[in-house]
């Protein structure tokens, strides 16, 4: 067990509170998307993890599969972020990119069987019951990442779990304390035993042929949305950059430059396109990345919300016909 350290910084937390077993720990309820001050204040009740991820080109798929597919231990020694190492929220863990998802022909983020996550979160020290807090840094207030991580445990069946919103420089700006170098972090005994396909969109799950019968959300910015930059799939045989009747709906309509704008305001810009509480809604972008974010705010706001994970990297090579209009 981790030692435990005593830290004052406005509140009295427990840093290893987020190293201990769940039963130790008073039940609370929990909320999508939570505040810095209210993280801060109940620290030693939660288990946070750092989700930030550096953009970087899709690994090598064989190589990555003959050297760290199921190879946790070797991803976690070998994959580290340096951002992370540089500072993040004490006792976090790193939940990593490049190590909780893995490279295919198709997918920038595959996903692993409920069996293998599992084995992976174990290394992170979560316990089944803990309440995760999820957060990022940068852009957004780093929210594209988080929201990532958190429809990743959703989709693996975990609900005890949330965002912080405004992440790490959010935090700090509410007194919460921060560290350099690695967390020790003990083992936990997190297990997934299913998936929720109700909020994942596979390619074949979508008229990509006939988008107007559903509303597809396409989460990319501008720019790329209109061509204005290159789609980045040179060897690509796409004529155009998105799909048609695809509708732009970027993050911003949900993330201000410190996070997540309020419910009333998402509900607004959800509203503005036409899309309503009780609705499905498929959101997609290039990598399944920003369109977790949309997503995020679409289920806070009622909306029933599947998340395209291929995007456009699996459409560009798969089904480049449906990239068919520009401009």
């Amino acid at each position: 067990m981790v030692t435990v350290v005593w830290i004052i910084n406005r509140f009295v937390c427990t840093l290893t509170a987020n190293n201990q077993p769940t039963q130790k720990r008073r039940a609370m309820a929990v909320e999508m998307i939570v505040e810095p001050k209210w993280v801060v204040q109940n620290f030693g009740n939660v288990r946070i993890l750092d989700c930030s991820w550096t953009f970087k080109p899709k690994a090598d798929v064989a190589e990555y599969k003959a050297k760290y597919y199921n190879k946790f231990g070797v991803g976690m020694n070998e994959l580290k972020n340096p951002e992370y190492l540089a500072e993040h929220i004490n006792g976090a863990a790193h939940f990593n990119f490049d190590i909780a998802y893995y490279p295919t022909e198709d997918e920038r983020f595959g996903l692993y069987t409920p069996e293998e996550f599992s084995s992976y979160v174990k290394r992170l020290g979560v316990f089944n019951g803990d309440h995760l807090i999820l957060y990022g840094r940068g852009k957004d207030g780093g929210m594209a990442a988080a929201s990532r991580a958190y429809w990743t445990f959703r989709y693996y069946g975990y609900t005890q779990v949330s965002v912080l919103n405004g992440g790490l420089e959010a935090f700090k700006l509410a007194q919460g304390v921060v560290q350099s170098g690695e967390s020790m972090i003990s083992g936990g005994n997190f297990e997934s035993k299913s998936v929720d396909n109700n909020i994942l969109a596979k390619l074949a799950d979508v008229p990509f042929g006939n988008l107007s019968s559903i509303k597809y959300l396409d989460a990319r910015s501008k720019e790329e949305f209109i061509g204005k930059v290159p789609i980045g799939y040179p060897d690509s045989k796409a004529e155009g950059v998105r799909c048609k009747d695809a509708i732009h709906f970027p993050i911003g309509e949900v993330c201000a430059a410190k996070g997540f704008k309020k419910k009333t305001d998402c509900d607004q810009a959800f509203a503005a396109k036409g899309i309503k509480v009780g609705d499905t809604v498929v959101i997609g972008c290039g990598i399944g990345v920003s369109a977790s974010a949309v997503w995020l705010a679409a289920a806070r706001s009622g909306i029933v919300a599947k998340l395209y994970n291929g995007g456009v990297h699996e459409l560009a090579y798969k089904a480049p016909q449906h990239l068919n209009t520009k401009g």
